[in-house]
Protein backbone atom coordinates (compact mmCIF):
# COMPACT_ATOMS: atom_id res chain seq x y z
CA UNK A 1 0.00 0.00 0.00
CA UNK A 2 1.66 3.77 -1.21
CA UNK A 3 1.97 5.56 1.67
CA UNK A 4 -0.33 8.88 2.18
CA UNK A 5 2.41 11.31 1.08
CA UNK A 6 3.38 9.40 -1.60
CA UNK A 7 4.07 11.16 -4.77
CA UNK A 8 4.38 8.61 -7.48
CA UNK A 9 3.32 9.30 -11.32
CA UNK A 10 0.64 7.03 -12.95
CA UNK A 11 2.36 4.63 -15.24
CA UNK A 12 2.75 6.56 -18.68
CA UNK A 13 1.45 3.74 -21.54
CA UNK A 14 3.86 2.85 -24.13
CA UNK A 15 4.19 0.26 -26.45
CA UNK A 16 6.23 -2.68 -26.02
CA UNK A 17 7.92 -4.73 -27.97
CA UNK A 18 8.63 -8.97 -27.27
CA UNK A 19 8.96 -11.79 -29.81
CA UNK A 20 6.50 -15.04 -29.85
CA UNK A 21 7.89 -17.62 -29.36
CA UNK A 22 7.15 -21.68 -28.96
CA UNK A 23 6.52 -23.75 -25.78
CA UNK A 24 8.60 -26.62 -25.81
CA UNK A 25 6.73 -30.24 -27.34
CA UNK A 26 8.52 -33.06 -26.94
CA UNK A 27 10.06 -33.08 -29.86
CA UNK A 28 6.53 -33.08 -31.71
CA UNK A 29 6.51 -30.91 -34.97
CA UNK A 30 4.22 -27.58 -34.84
CA UNK A 31 5.09 -26.84 -31.71
CA UNK A 32 2.22 -24.39 -30.35
CA UNK A 33 3.26 -20.23 -30.18
CA UNK A 34 4.01 -18.93 -26.64
CA UNK A 35 4.10 -15.12 -25.01
CA UNK A 36 5.63 -14.42 -22.07
CA UNK A 37 5.28 -11.03 -20.53
CA UNK A 38 7.67 -10.09 -17.55
CA UNK A 39 9.11 -7.02 -16.03
CA UNK A 40 8.37 -4.70 -13.02
CA UNK A 41 6.46 -2.47 -15.64
CA UNK A 42 3.69 -4.97 -15.52
CA UNK A 43 3.41 -3.52 -11.37
CA UNK A 44 3.24 -0.07 -12.51
CA UNK A 45 -0.03 -0.86 -14.59
CA UNK A 46 -1.34 -2.89 -11.67
CA UNK A 47 -0.94 -6.32 -12.49
CA UNK A 48 0.34 -8.56 -9.58
CA UNK A 49 1.78 -11.57 -8.86
CA UNK A 50 -1.01 -14.53 -8.50
CA UNK A 51 -3.44 -12.35 -10.12
CA UNK A 52 -5.99 -13.95 -11.89
CA UNK A 53 -6.37 -11.91 -15.63
CA UNK A 54 -8.62 -12.30 -18.92
CA UNK A 55 -6.69 -12.34 -21.92
CA UNK A 56 -9.61 -10.64 -24.89
CA UNK A 57 -8.69 -11.90 -28.66
CA UNK A 58 -9.55 -9.96 -31.24
CA UNK A 59 -7.71 -10.39 -34.55
CA UNK A 60 -4.16 -8.86 -34.76
CA UNK A 61 -4.17 -8.27 -31.02
CA UNK A 62 -4.75 -9.80 -27.84
CA UNK A 63 -5.64 -7.38 -24.98
CA UNK A 64 -5.04 -7.94 -21.42
CA UNK A 65 -6.71 -6.68 -18.46
CA UNK A 66 -7.45 -8.18 -14.57
CA UNK A 67 -9.96 -10.18 -14.10
CA UNK A 68 -12.91 -8.75 -12.01
CA UNK A 69 -13.09 -10.26 -8.66
CA UNK A 70 -16.41 -12.04 -7.74
CA UNK A 71 -17.64 -12.20 -4.26
CA UNK A 72 -17.00 -15.55 -2.85
CA UNK A 73 -14.24 -17.07 -4.76
CA UNK A 74 -10.75 -16.73 -4.51
CA UNK A 75 -8.55 -14.40 -6.16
Amino acid sequence: MARADSTSEPATPQARKCIVGYRPNSGKPNPPPQLTLTGKWLEQFGFTTGQRIEVITEPGQLIIRIAPTTEGTAT
